[in-house]
This record gives structure tokens, C-alpha cells and sequence, in this order.
């Protein structure tokens, strides 16, 4: 029997999780940790987002039933239908036990359906873009936005008896973006079967650790299963990998540590996808993890320059804005300072900017390290959003250096699930000042400032918990320095 209804955000789960999927549906609610202040934000952004387009569309007819439960904006919804409404906001597609709130259903009428010459057609309204380039250049649909309307989609012709033939949604910027559905219906179909099963509690899946489950809501109950079954997803970057090596007999990290790497190179037990450098690497994390101890190779070296420079990002997505580069300046001879630009509103965006790209014409002889690829992308957008000169940014990546791909996860092995950087300076005994450091929080005090300008506490607690970031790269850096067995250096970069 199931136990309570699908729906699109069930779809949208199980894109990223299908456990969250099961655990929404049919887990303990005590084991729930609160919402985090950033998610609450992602909900404001969802709802603000939606306003403002509504409010963009004048004086179109609009039956608004929004603050409706489900059986009643079911029938509301079906009478604004027959009635041939221009446009019903929330409106509720309910089918059996499947129930759906599109933000929009809009009245076509290049087409028919059960209420007359005329059909409906499901829109969500989104706080992002619906198309995305991939590493390899090539243009994507989001997979999850383009299940939710499937989700609708479907739901609609049982109700109307038809649906036009493409999808659609508006997206941040209130652009209508299209898209094709045919691509998405056969894994749809597979998502429809497995999501069923999840909510009416018939499967449960499993856990699938990883840094992006700490944003969610059942990851504490999540991590201790994971610990407590010594499952595989406690090794860093096993992920869904982990159902294939379970077919091959190895299930548990004490299996994976104790391991004939050579068995499983070739049929019958060749693990998909997985060499001998990749298994090897995965039987020496599995045992790094049950000996709680990380382990440093050599081969890494150090650039000797007159200026290191921690260099930290924070932006906000929900707002397309970078508000701070933040900067903890280590001279060859003297001691260390932080210096920060600070866009103290998403107007002061292209002057903070262009402030940081003088520092960075200005700087010679200098070594910038990161802990991603994040900073490089990020100032090669703005270069491109601003006009920036194309110069600078050569002679950034040339001096740029990052301590997460090109150390942490090139020369060592930590015993912890993520390599993120809390996991890693916290193990080496690096504490920040925040109680609560993470960078959606910064995102969600620096929205709490924009609408509490005279907050000034809150502006310090952003470039405090950014401090404590570059504090923390340069803390991991003299790790490495302490414990490698020699300390190299290589030819100094060459002044620009």
C-alpha cells in the first residue's frame, strides 16, 4: 500500500539520491537534522522567483491556488479548466496517487482537448537556466527540471486527454526555454517504476556517500549507516561504483582493503570502468580509512616565489553575484596578513572586480593557491561578464596552484569520505572560528545582510569564515611541507 503520494519532487530526488527518495516517504522524522539556512534561502530564491514573474505578467487573468491544499485546488483547478482559464498558478494535477503542482498551467489554443478547442500546458518557474554546457561543450537539458515536467505532463493528459508536444520552462532571467522530451521518456519510465517503489516503501536502496549529502537533511543518519554497515561509500569517491564492486563479492571497506587487485581486471570479475590504477587506489584509501591515519607520497613540489596568496571565492548563485576575494597575503620576509574585496551590494559587483584584477596586474613573483577549479572559472566569467583584460587572467593561471587536484588528491590519502577542505584541515587539527563555517552559509548570511544593510556583525562573520578558509589552505600547505620526506622547490616563475 502506498504510503503517501508521488510527487514531482520525489522525481527531482531521484536524480540526485535515490535514497532520499525512500527516507522522505517512509523515514523516521526525529533522525531529520534541521533545514539548513542556505535550503531555507533556496526556497525563498524559488518563491521570490516566482512572484516576480507573476507580477511581470500585468493584468493577464490569472487563478491564483496557491494557498489551497491538495483535494481542494484539485477541484478548483479542474473547474478553472473547463472554464478555460488563461492561467492557473499552483494549480493540482491529482491522478490516483500521484499529485502534482505545476507553477503554471497555461491555455494554448493551437490544439483541443477533453474541455474543448483548447488544452493546457504545465511551466515551471525556475531559479536557474534549463540549459547547460557540459565539460565537453555540448548543450543539456537539466535532467531533474526536465522530469518535473514529464511528472506534469503526464498527469495532464490523464486529465485533459492530450499535451502539446514540447516542454517548457521559465528561467531565471523569465526567458521561456524549450525543450524536447523524447530524449528524457525511457529513463523517465525507469524513474516513474523505481520512485513508486521507493515512496510505497517496497525498496529502500541505500545510502551513496558523498560531499554533496551534507546539505542534506538525513545526512547524519546516512553517515552513521554508512559507518556502521563499513560500507564502501566511506571511501573517498567510490560513490555508485560501489553496487559493482558488491557484485564481485566486495562489500564492505575491510573487503575492498584486503583485495587481489589483478582478480578484477578480467572477466569473470572485471569491475566496469575500473583499472589497475583505479583499484589499487581504491584498496589503499579502504586501508588508510581502517588505519585512521592519512598517508603523504612524494613527488610533490612547492613553486619558490617572494608572496604566497591563500585566494578564496565567495558567491552567490541565487543572485549571480562573486561578493568577495578574499586574500591571506604571506610575504617572503614578514608575517601574513588577509586583505579582501568586498562587494557590499551586487551593484558594487564590477568595481570589486576590477579592484581585484589590478591586484593581480600589480603582483609579481607570487604563487596563488586554491582549493578548486572554481576561482579560475569564476574570474574567467567575470573577465568575459566585464571586459576584463585577457592578460591578467593569463598571468593568474599561470600562477595559480591547486592544493585540492594537484596534492590532496595527486599525492595522498585521507581517512574520510570527502576530501572537501573541512575534512581535511579539521583532521590536521585547523579549527575555524564560525561554529557553523560552510560556504551556503556564507551565502545565506550575505543574503541576510542585503536585507539588514545596517548589520554590520553579519559582514564579519563572512570575512571571518573566509579568513579562516585561505588561514586553512595555508595550514594544509605547511602540512604537506612538514611531511614530505624532502622539501623541494622548483624554478621561480618568471616576473611578468
Amino acid at each position: 500500500m502506498v504510503k503517501r503520494r508521488v510527487t514531482a519532487q520525489d522525481l527531482y530526488n531521484y536524480t540526485k539520491c535515490l535514497h532520499r527518495v525512500f527516507l522522505d516517504a517512509n523515514g523516521d522524522p526525529s533522525e531529520k537534522s534541521e533545514v539548513s539556512s542556505f535550503v531555507k534561502l533556496l526556497w525563498e530564491v524559488g518563491l521570490q522567483t516566482e512572484r516576480d514573474y507573476i507580477t511581470s505578467l500585468g493584468d493577464q487573468e490569472i487563478v491564483d491556488l496557491q494557498d489551497l491544499a491538495v483535494e481542494p485546488a484539485s477541484q478548483e483547478t479542474l473547474l478553472a479548466m473547463e472554464h478555460g482559464a488563461a492561467i492557473i498558478y499552483q494549480g493540482c494535477l491529482l491522478h490516483e496517487h500521484f499529485v502534482g503542482r505545476p507553477d503554471l498551467l497555461v491555455k494554448r489554443e493551437d490544439g483541443s482537448s477533453r474541455f474543448g478547442s483548447f488544452l493546457y500546458e504545465p511551466i515551471d518557474i525556475k531559479a536557474g537556466k534549463g540549459w547547460e554546457e557540459t565539460e565537453a561543450k555540448k548543450r543539456k537539458f537539466k535532467e531533474h527540471y526536465a522530469f518535473q515536467i514529464l511528472f506534469y505532463r503526464l498527469l495532464l493528459e490523464k486529465i485533459q486527454g492530450t499535451v502539446p508536444s514540447g516542454g517548457r520552462i521559465i528561467n531565471v532571467h523569465k526567458q521561456l526555454e524549450e525543450f524536447d522530451p523524447a530524449p528524457f521518456e525511457e529513463r523517465f519510465t525507469q524513474a516513474m517504476q523505481d520512485v513508486q517503489q521507493l515512496v510505497s516503501g517496497n525498496e529502500s536502496s541505500e545510502p551513496v556517500l558523498g560531499s554533496h549529502c551534507t546539505m542534506c537533511a538525513w545526512f547524519t543518519r546516512c553517515y552513521r549507516w554508512v559507518k556502521a554497515e563499513s560500507d564502501p561509500t566511506g571511501i573517498f569517491f567510490v560513490g555508485k561504483q560501489k553496487f559493482a564492486l558488491r557484485e564481485q563479492g566486495l562489500r564492505t571497506i575491510q573487503d575492498i582493503a584486503g583485495m587481489e587487485v589483478d582478480r578484477y581486471l578480467t572477466p569473470p570479475h572485471k569491475i566496469p570502468r575500473m583499472g589497475k590504477t583505479s583499484l589499487a587506489r581504491m584498496k589503499e584509501r579502504a586501508r588508510v580509512l581502517l588505519e585512521g591515519k592519512p598517508v603523504i607520497r612524494s613527488g610533490y613540489t612547492f613553486p619558490e616565489v617572494e608572496r604566497e596568496i591563500y585566494f578564496d571565492i565567495e558567491d552567490d548563485p541565487t543572485r549571480g553575484v562573486t561578493y568577495l576575494f578574499g586574500l591571506v597575503i604571506q610575504d617572503k620576509h614578514g608575517p601574513s596578513r588577509f586583505t579582501y574585496y568586498l562587494a557590499k551590494t551586487p551593484e558594487d559587483e564590477e568595481q570589486t572586480v576590477r579592484g581585484f584584477w589590478e591586484f593581480i596586474h600589480s603582483t609579481d613573483r607570487a604563487v596563488y593557491y586554491v582549493y578548486s577549479h572554481k576561482e579560475r572559472s569564476t574570474l574567467k566569467q567575470l573577465m568575459e561578464k566585464y571586459h576584463l583584460d585577457a592578460e591578467t587572467f593569463e598571468k593568474y593561471k599561470e600562477c595559480e596552484f591547486d592544493l585540492y587536484q594537484d596534492l590532496i588528491v595527486e599525492y595522498s590519502d585521507w581517512p574520510t569520505f570527502s576530501y572537501g577542505i573541512k575534512h581535511i584541515a579539521k583532521f590536521i587539527g585547523f579549527q575555524w572560528r564560525d561554529v557553523d563555517p560552510s560556504g551556503a552559509n556564507s551565502i545565506a548570511w550575505y543574503n541576510d545582510y542585503l536585507a539588514n544593510p545596517g548589520n554590520e556583525a553579519l559582514l564579519n562573520r563572512i570575512l571571518e569564515y573566509n579568513e579562516d578558509d585561505c588561514y586553512a589552505m595555508a595550514a594544509i600547505k605547511r602540512y604537506f611541507e612538514h611531511h614530505h620526506p624532502k622539501t623541494h622547490v622548483i624554478a621561480e616563475r618568471p616576473a611578468h
